[in-house]
């Protein structure tokens, strides 16, 4: 009777197996947990952090390659099957010093990994996911943030809030270094993200989830 999308690009999946009456219900993020995150003092800065599952579709390869003679430190905080491989590369890239990588961290705890952040970089497969969850909660953080190309069509209005790169090192490093160099572009970054981050709230999504199975029940 009613289908909720986390994302647009889910839409074309629905409406190929018959689904008509389909509306967009973001994943939903704790604004005031993210909001009010405390800054580490023992991690290094400038820090561009990364969180994400250690798979190919991540593709923190493509991040840890554009730390290459970047003047900054890189966080990935993230379990999966890639993480020796990861490790192998940061070690044949000689980056072991500039780059660290931290399986998991509690959940009440990661927002101060956010805000002890300078830039949130993610080289995600749009084609995948059009927003995943580390985006939201570093957009709720008031995070400048480095993403891929939406999947052509499918625009979820982060124009002003995120820079988008090509999803490989060469660019990510060019898109990284512009907000590292750049306070001015780094401050609008983070206005607009937090603005954009409302959509997110966990009160208002729930509160429509309710109103959506009242309708159902009534």
């Amino acid at each position: 009777n009613k289908i909720t999308v986390v994302y647009r690009i889910i839409e074309p999946y629905i409406i190929k197996n018959g689904g008509k009456n389909f509306e967009l219900l973001y994943n939903k993020i704790n604004l005031s947990q993210f909001a009010n995150g405390k800054k580490i003092d023992e991690l290094q800065t400038p820090l561009v952090l990364s969180v994400g599952n250690l798979t190919k579709e991540k593709n923190h390869e493509c991040i840890i390659k554009a730390m290459k003679n970047l003047d900054a430190y890189c966080l990935i905080i993230g379990k999966g099957d890639n993480f020796k491989k990861l490790q192998k590369m940061i070690i044949d890239e000689k980056l072991e010093n500039k780059i660290q990588i931290i399986n998991s961290v509690a959940h009440n705890e990661i927002q101060n990994y956010y805000k002890s952040a300078s830039v949130f970089a993610l080289a995600y497969d749009p084609e995948l996911e059009g927003l995943p969850m580390p985006v939201m909660e570093a957009m709720a953080s008031g995070l400048p943030i480095v993403i891929p190309f939406e999947k052509e069509g499918f625009n979820e209005g982060l124009e002003n809030c995120v820079v988008f790169s090509e999803r490989n090192s060469t660019e990510f490093h060019k898109n990284i270094k512009k907000i590292l160099d750049n306070q001015k572009l780094s401050d609008e970054l983070s206005i607009n993200s937090m603005n954009k981050a409302k959509d997110f709230d966990q009160e208002m999504i729930e509160k429509r989830e309710s109103e959506i199975y009242t309708e159902l029940m009534n």
